[in-house]
């Protein structure tokens, strides 16, 4: 009895000692298991939410594109207007020195020819822009 007594309470230590030994190391690679897990996580909660952040950039670039595209295209209109209304003055100035050629009068006739010169000089400036 004495001997299985001794023989257990030796079992015990060395069993202790071993469970000492394995018990650091043990715990040590649970630890580094569960950080890791953790910092997975973080680091997919990151991009998740650095993709929720250029989702909205995307949609804020594509407004702004939009109102772009609007302007523009209205720019467009206004110019195309323009340019109408400059050729219907110029044919209009064009058709009133044919009138005034039978007149004969030069002021009136220089005058003319002046404005369509210089609304063709505008015309062809501009185009070369």
């Amino acid at each position: 009895m004495e001997s299985s007594l001794i023989t257990s309470i030796g079992a015990l230590v060395m069993g202790g000692s071993a469970a000492a030994l394995f018990w650091k190391p043990l715990m040590a690679g649970i630890a580094a298991i569960v950080t890791s897990n953790r910092a997975g996580g973080e680091i997919i909660t990151s991009y998740k939410e650095q993709v929720m952040m250029l989702k909205e950039e995307q949609a804020l670039l594509r407004q702004e594109n939009d109102a772009l595209r609007i302007r523009h295209d209205a720019s467009q209109r206004l110019i195309s207007g323009r340019e109408t209304d400059l050729k219907l003055m110029k044919n209009a100035l064009a058709l009133l020195l044919s009138l005034t050629e039978s007149d004969q009068s030069d002021r009136l006739h220089r005058e003319l020819t002046r404005l369509i010169a210089t609304l063709e000089d505008r015309e062809n400036g501009r185009d070369q822009v």
